[in-house]
């Protein structure tokens, strides 16, 4: 009885066997589910937008530390930064000293093409999924995609501003046998193309007047980005129109920008809440935030540490504009002494302690305690706040003729941080030349490690004059007797194509000025 019981179940069980066969034989690996297939409701399209911010996040701040490309690319180029002498490694040196070569790590644009990836696909498949998913809504869908279209566009924006040319792709990839070699294109196509068309099709999409999250692509950051790209193409028009909208939107509190004077700023009192705590300040337009317990820690070449790091605050600005302030007799600027540590020396002077992303005391001593648990902190990284668009602002106004216009702007931001505003018969601004020059010094030192600094040189066309003696002196510094200063900003003021991206794309060219 039990062995005609065994042979009984034996053959059920080759039954249910043979019987499945063929529906093992036709069921796809999971690792093999193409891409169509997964975009089917509303939590995989949250998933993928999540996904698209991820990556830009981690792009800017550095998937390991010390990689921060937010400041290596929009920073450590300028006459803000200059290497730590004692513990610099080449790819640093070759940043310092404008000798950049393809093998650098920093001139590799493969994460910015994983943004646009990402992007691309969120925007491809939004259509399915909401047709799938009736918690998709409508109104959900804009939302989502307006984040998209926006963070391709500003993965873009880098991109010419980095490099110049770039391919274009606007697709995602559904198929592995599909070329994935495409040619340069010229920024300006860029810029036409994809950024504007890009940018205002998010605005489009975008709920006007609502109060945003300011980690999110919102209303008001998508017009600052559309006065940004305004501004490098010198449309001043245009970039006035995008500014006025961003002073219409609303900011992280609920109220309107409005842009009518130093009140719309925040307060003199609290600056440094811009920096530590974004989303309650009535200035804010969109930042990062990189959180220390899903990320670790947001270790940066100039964040406040004492670790031995390889980048420091040029000895320039440092003499001229931070060390002043540790002396009995500094100035009344609230900045400098909320940006970096002004008190605590070394044998050299400590120029590698920023601090501006920890929160100080308005007013810091010696004494003050500065953030011991750096590593345990969240940092917010500024992509833009009315500060920075109240310079651009006057900036636009001084391109189109308006000087009264820009000096109002201009002094707004001057009389937040505590020094004197200028007179229009004052010398420094009183013609468009010398206004634009005090608008791009009040640049650097408001929007100070704000990874703002080097393309505002190349967008104003000021590279050369103002690289070429500080460069000299490095290079001196370095034993180059030579000393060429900067060469040729038309083409070394673009980072070279690294040499892995020329490999894996055919088609690409290098930029002139570096080889293979």
């Amino acid at each position: 009885m039990k062995t005609r019981k065994l042979i009984t179940m034996s053959a059920m069980a080759t039954v249910l066997l043979l019987g499945g066969c063929k529906k093992f034989l036709t069921e796809k690996p999971l690792a093999q589910v193409a891409i169509g297939d997964f975009y089917k409701n509303r939590y995989d399209m949250e998933a993928s937008l999540t996904g698209v911010y991820s990556a830009f996040q981690q792009e800017m701040v550095g998937k390991e530390q010390y990689t921060e490309k937010y400041l290596y690319w929009g920073e450590y180029r300028s006459d803000n930064f200059d290497r730590f002498l004692a513990y610099t490694k080449d790819y640093v040196d070759e940043i310092a000293l404008n000798g950049l070569t393809p093998t650098n790590q920093f001139s590799d644009w493969s994460g910015l093409y994983a943004v646009i990836g990402r992007a691309n696909s969120t925007i491809k498949f939004m259509p399915q999924a909401a047709a799938l998913d009736v918690t998709l809504t409508p109104a959900l869908a804009d939302s989502y995609l307006s984040q998209a279209y926006a963070l391709r566009a500003v993965s873009y924006f880098y991109l010419v501003r980095v490099w110049g040319d770039a391919p274009i792709r606007l697709e995602p990839y559904v198929d592995i046998a599909e070329p994935a070699d495409y040619p340069r294109e010229s920024k300006d196509k860029v810029i036409s193309q994809v950024i504007i068309p890009d940018l205002e099709k998010a605005y489009s999409l975008v709920v006007k007047g609502s109060k945003p999250v300011v980690y999110n692509m919102g209303e008001a950051a998508i017009c600052a980005t559309l006065a940004d790209v305004y501004m490098w193409k010198k449309d001043y028009p245009n970039a006035i129109k995008w500014i006025k909208n961003l002073f219409a939107a609303k900011n992280p509190l609920g109220t309107v920008y409005a842009g009518l004077s130093d009140a719309n700023l925040q307060p003199s009192a609290s600056w440094k809440t811009l920096f530590a705590a974004p989303a309650t300040s009535n200035e804010s337009i969109w930042s990062i935030h990189w959180d220390y317990l899903k990320n670790g820690c947001a270790c940066m070449q100039s964040s406040w540490t004492s670790n031995n790091k390889q980048i420091s605050i040029d000895e320039g600005i440092w003499a001229t504009w931070f060390q002043p302030q540790s002396q009995a007799t500094r100035s009344s600027d609230i900045r400098p002494r909320q940006t970096a540590d002004v008190f605590l020396a070394q044998p050299k002077p400590n120029r590698d302690r920023f601090l501006k992303w920890y929160p100080t005391a308005a007013n810091p001593t010696a004494t003050d305690i500065y953030p011991a648990s750096y590593r345990e902190m969240p940092v917010y990284l500024t992509m833009y706040r009315l500060g920075d668009i109240y310079l651009l602002y006057a900036e636009a106004l001084n391109g189109s003729g308006d000087l009264a216009g820009a000096l109002k702007y201009l002094n707004f931001i001057r009389k937040r941080a505590g020094i004197p505003e200028y007179l229009a018969t004052d010398p420094l601004v009183a013609s468009q030349t010398a206004m634009e020059d005090a608008i791009l010094n009040e640049r650097q030192l408001e929007l100070f490690g704000e990874g703002k600094r080097w393309f505002d040189l190349v967008r104003t066309n000021h590279v050369k004059q103002v690289m070429d003696p500080i460069l000299k002196r490095r290079q001196l510094a370095a034993g180059n007797l030579e000393a060429p200063g900067f060469q040729d900003p038309e083409t070394k003021s673009y980072w070279p194509l690294n040499r892995n991206v020329l490999n894996s794309n055919r088609k690409l060219v290098q930029n002139p000025g570096y080889t293979d």
